[in-house]
């Protein structure tokens, strides 16, 4: 009979491990935003925002490979000598690119666009042991740059309605646009809608446009005025609140909300509600105490 003869099994090959497989990609944007990072935290560096766009200190990167060039732009304090302040620059942001991206730099361009008496930011940073202060969490514009567009259309749009109109009763030598563009003629019949329609337009237009551009209010409370590190929600505040008022005694039941600068309590309670009261204003007004702006506190007890 004869003997079937099994062949040995084969040892497994090595499996490669994950990290030897796939690739990394740095987009240009994350090398931009260390260089950035790391310019601010320059002693002479002075941050600076922007209504439309990126402020300053502001990179640009580009990358071929496994290289990279910058130019960074940045505005500098004042007293400070401009080429050390360059220097300097150009090489921490070349040693931190390289160390957090493993690409090689091979030139870093540093502009000194604009110099300034040194702010009280700058001035508080290097008093904490050269920590940059923490910038205030503000509210999304009312407007965003595609505003600023149609804002600025918006109010051509109405100055040519009340030019047309002006020109109609006699106020305004010649039409206020040409009859005739791109080889197209055009007439436009005045009528006496046009001076309140472009009037209306144009305010519209100036409307959108200070939406767009004024100062966004500020959504949290910063813990501590002096260094401004660190920053928390008015809801935050009010649950630090109703931490507090629990504490209180006869206190069975505690309730907060928080917004703007408003914080309010519903406390309820067994014993003498006038005491629990001011037990209660009391402690919290103590536990918020390094918060600014102060929360206005409202309190409201319930007996049960």
């Amino acid at each position: 009979m004869a003997e079937t003869v099994l062949p040995a099994a084969q040892a497994p090959g090595p499996v490669a491990h994950g990290g030897d497989r796939g690739r990394l990609e740095i987009a240009q944007r994350a090398v931009e935003r260390i260089a950035e990072i790391t310019a601010r935290q320059h002693g002479a560096v002075l941050r600076r925002n922007a209504a439309i766009g990126r402020g300053l200190p502001k990179a640009r990167a580009v990358i071929a490979g496994r290289r990279t060039r910058l130019e960074v732009q940045v505005a500098a304090a004042w007293g400070h000598p401009l080429d050390q302040v360059a220097a300097e620059v150009r090489r921490d942001v070349t040693a931190d690119v390289e160390r957090l991206t493993g690409l090689g730099v091979d030139r870093v361009d540093v502009d000194v666009i604009a110099v300034a008496p040194a702010t009280e930011s700058a001035s508080v940073a290097s008093a904490a042991g050269g920590v940059m202060a923490a910038r205030g969490p503000v509210a999304g514009p009312a407007a965003s740059g595609v505003g600023v567009c149609a804002a600025l259309v918006v109010i051509g749009v109405g100055v040519v309605l009340i030019g047309e109109m002006l020109s109609a009763v006699g106020l305004l030598d010649g039409p206020a646009v040409p009859r005739s563009w791109f080889g197209q003629t055009f007439e436009v019949e005045p009528m006496s809608w046009l001076l309140p329609a472009g009037i209306a337009v144009a305010v519209i237009g100036i409307v959108l446009l200070v939406a767009t551009l004024k100062p966004r209010r500020r959504t949290h409370l910063v813990v501590d005025d002096a260094a401004k590190l660190v920053w928390i929600r008015p809801s935050d505040a009010a649950r630090l609140a109703a931490n507090s008022a629990a504490r209180v005694d006869s206190v069975t039941g505690v309730s907060a909300t928080g917004k703007g600068r408003r914080i309010r309590l519903t406390t309820a309670t067994f014993g003498d509600r006038e005491r629990v009261r001011g037990e209660v204003c009391e402690v919290v007004t103590e536990r918020l105490r390094g918060l600014t702006p102060s929360p206005r506190l409202s309190v409201l007890v319930r007996e049960e």
